[in-house]
């Protein structure tokens, strides 16, 4: 009878296939899509662009701030790069465990709440995270149809859209006020 309990006892450990979780990862939505939002800017806006850097620049250099007219001729030239290149073509999936944005993954348990939105022509999905970086993922939705992705986020993410604070209607109501580019609408109402 001794013999019988060891028996039971000194069982095999079970066998890679038998660890293996009984979920698998499903792929609910995917799409390809440009990377970032991309918009070429013309010589007119590089010209409004540079002049007021430089004005800026002029102001700063008497007042001996000269670490930040070197930031601000940074951010220009990056700015610059980035409308100049366009932007890689990747994929974005909705699965059961996630969002997986190209190779980066983002689980569920680390995103808060998400909306859908416009923004140059091109319609955007927005998620939150709880994570201090990144705290927004932006995916461009592309061809993908704005309506069957918010069905499939909804079962895992509430929808919210939040109001936009004071620095978001600033920088709105100064985008309007003083166009830094002259586009097709500008030249209509002229």
């Amino acid at each position: 009878m001794a013999e019988d309990k060891r028996e039971k006892t000194t069982k095999s450990p079970p066998s890679p296939q038998e660890v293996i979780p009984s979920y698998r990862v499903k792929n609910l939505l995917s799409w390809q899509a440009p990377e970032r939002i991309f918009k070429p800017r013309n010589k007119d806006f590089w010209t409004t662009v540079l002049s007021i850097a430089l004005l800026v620049s002029i102001i700063l250099f008497f007042a001996k701030e000269y670490f930040l007219i070197a930031a601000i001729f940074a951010l220009i030239f990056l700015y610059y790069v980035l409308s100049t290149q366009p932007p890689k073509v990747i994929g974005y999936k909705i699965t059961n465990q996630g969002l997986v944005w190209g190779e980066q993954k983002h689980p569920w348990n680390n995103l808060d709440y998400f909306f859908i939105d416009q923004e140059e022509n091109q319609n955007i999905l927005y998620v939150n995270t709880l994570l201090n970086f990144p705290k927004r993922l932006i995916m461009p939705l592309g061809d993908q149809d704005k309506k069957e992705v918010q069905e499939v986020m909804e079962e895992f993410l509430p929808y919210h859209k939040p109001e936009p604070n004071f620095i978001e209607k600033s920088a709105d109501w100064l985008a309007k006020t003083f166009p830094l580019d002259s586009s097709s609408e500008n030249k209509k109402e002229k």
